[in-house]
């Protein structure tokens, strides 16, 4: 049985992965800040703070992983502006502190550092790994940061260090911080009568490469097990979607015709109108190949969230069914 330590396990990503590992039969163990309520059971959780060394090391010396899956990391841009230091901190410095700790094992493990399609500069063309990087943010450059740092593992004995620079990512259980999540959440609202027929949006113009998580879940599964060490991978879908698009086909699944209403405090400075990977290389190491349709994934994210606010909307009007006294927007992000 296989040994998979997920670090940033309680996290979006890391909870599908968690299924993911346990429905192949690996022992799993994650290494988070705080154990989440949505853990899956069976596995074994270390409470740590990645910036802390000795935590990190105890904890992984104590699980004696065969692989690692990196994923503990600051992701909003928008709060790696307003505390760098600490983004650096986490992304940086706790990547050196698990790296450390895993190729200082008497038999390292294989360890997938997951990064980021944003050290990428911006390109006409669909992005591949040969393309150059110019990182435009905090959260980016951290991410760049510490993929500089296999370097000093390149001659490690056993073991190593695999990149996968990811691109956006959808699917159940996704905050609504995100632009994808955040266009269920208010379609669900609006169904539910919590709001106005209308959405708050930033640039509807922009195209993104999104892929679902479970796809990226099990990209990351082959990479470990068949990508080579010291190599970077993309894992995108190689499809670029505009914002306006994906609002039509959420308008389709839901019933519900919308108005829409940009906002500068959603649009970023400079934002690349297009952004579009290439997964060639990672089909050709792993065979890896998108499996989730994806109207399933816009369907299931938007259920996601129409159960999510029903859930919230009973807890909040009590037994007794009575309304609470507050606004709409106070219930759904209580």
């Amino acid at each position: 049985m296989e040994r998979a330590l997920i670090t940033g396990g309680t996290g979006f990503v890391g909870r599908h992965l968690v299924s993911f590992l346990q429905s192949r039969g690996a022992q799993v163990g994650v290494l988070a800040c705080r154990q989440s309520s949505k853990q899956s059971s069976g596995i074994s959780f270390y409470e740590a703070d990645v910036r802390d060394r000795n935590e990190v090391h105890s904890a992984i010396e104590n699980f004696r992983p065969d692989y690692i899956y990196h994923l503990a990391a600051i992701s909003s841009v928008p709060f790696s502006w307003k505390s760098p230091r600490q983004t650096y901190e986490v992304n940086v410095v706790g990547s050196l502190n698990v790296f450390e700790a895993a190729m200082s094992l008497p038999s390292p493990p294989r360890l997938l550092n997951v990064s980021t399609a944003q050290v990428y500069a911006p390109s006409d063309l669909a992005l591949s790994e040969t393309g150059s990087v110019a990182p435009d943010n905090p959260y980016a450059a951290s991410k760049l940061m510490a993929e500089l740092l296999r370097v000093q593992f390149h001659n490690a004995l056993g073991g190593g260090i695999i990149t996968a620079r990811s691109f956006n990512h959808i699917g159940p259980g996704q905050s609504s911080e995100f632009v994808l999540a955040s266009i269920a959440k208010q379609f669900a609202e609006i169904e539910a009568e919590r709001r106005d027929p209308k959405l708050t949006l930033g640039n509807i113009n922009v195209k993104r490469d999104f892929t679902d998580v479970r796809d990226v879940v099990a990209a990351y599964c082959l990479l470990l097990h068949k990508g080579r060490v010291n190599e970077t991978y993309n894992v995108c879908s190689g499809h670029a979607r505009s914002i306006k698009e994906i609002v039509q086909e959420f308008e389709v699944i839901s019933g519900i015709k919308v108005e829409i209403e940009t906002h500068g405090s959603k649009q970023r400075r400079g934002e690349v109108e297009e952004v579009r990977g290439s997964s060639a290389k990672i089909r050709a190491a792993t065979g890896w190949n998108p499996k989730i349709p994806w109207k399933k994934s816009l369907d299931d994210l938007f259920n996601y969230w129409r159960s999510s606010l029903h859930h919230t909307l009973r807890v909040s009007t009590g037994a007794n069914g009575a309304k609470p006294m507050h606004s709409s927007s106070d219930l759904i992000s209580s």
